[in-house]
């Protein structure tokens, strides 16, 4: 029930956004991004809390200042790899699979629904610096091989703090750092993302 909720007031606000789109004739963006860094648990972080996650969003952006974002995030743990070079350049690969958060997990997935105000300040005709805030609605699950230890969903937040490159056939590169807070989760991370904007 909690979803649907959800769902509908995104398309209730992207209807309204975009209605008032067509009117003012205003900019849209699409765009993706890769970023890598850690989690905490109920402030539980050790060796091996380390996430990597996918944003995908669309920007409406009102005038050169504002702009109101919507967008989908997915993560997971990520594993340590470490190799050895045993001969003749011929490398053995082993998987460092570091227990979780103290908790004896192996494992950790999440998703995010984001919505957030941007803001951007010019640096130059192409540079500018920019900052989002806003809400996240985000699910996940803490497990240790196929028991589940940790189950949760709710509201928290999102903030971001980046630079950004556009370049004149529209596409645009961005470097960030974020965070999101997910009741007794946190995740922090570095990112590199791409986007489009017509």
């Amino acid at each position: 029930m909690k979803t649907l909720s959800l769902l509908s007031l995104v398309l209730a606000a992207t209807a309204s956004f975009s209605s008032l789109a067509n009117t003012t004739n205003e900019q849209h963006r699409v765009g993706a991004q890769l970023s890598g860094g850690s989690a905490s648990y109920k402030s539980s972080s050790q060796d091996g809390d380390g996430v990597g996650q996918l944003y995908v969003y669309y920007n409406y952006q009102f005038d050169p200042t504002w702009a109101l974002e919507v967008g989908l995030n997915g993560g997971s743990d990520s594993d340590d790899w470490e190799c050895t070079d045993t001969q003749n350049r011929k490398f053995t690969c082993t998987q460092l699979n570091k227990t979780l958060f103290g908790l004896g997990a192996n494992d950790i997935d999440y998703g995010n629904l984001i919505v957030a105000a941007k803001g951007q300040y010019q640096l130059t005709e192409q540079n500018s610096l920019y900052g989002k805030l806003g809400a996240n609605f985000y699910d996940y699950e803490i497990n240790r091989g196929k028991a589940t230890l940790v189950e949760e969903d709710g509201v928290g937040f999102v903030a971001e703090l980046g630079w950004q490159y556009d370049w004149q056939n529209g596409m645009a590169m961005n470097v960030s750092y974020q965070y999101l807070d997910m009741g007794d989760l946190d995740v922090s991370s570095l990112g590199l993302g791409i986007s489009y904007r017509f």
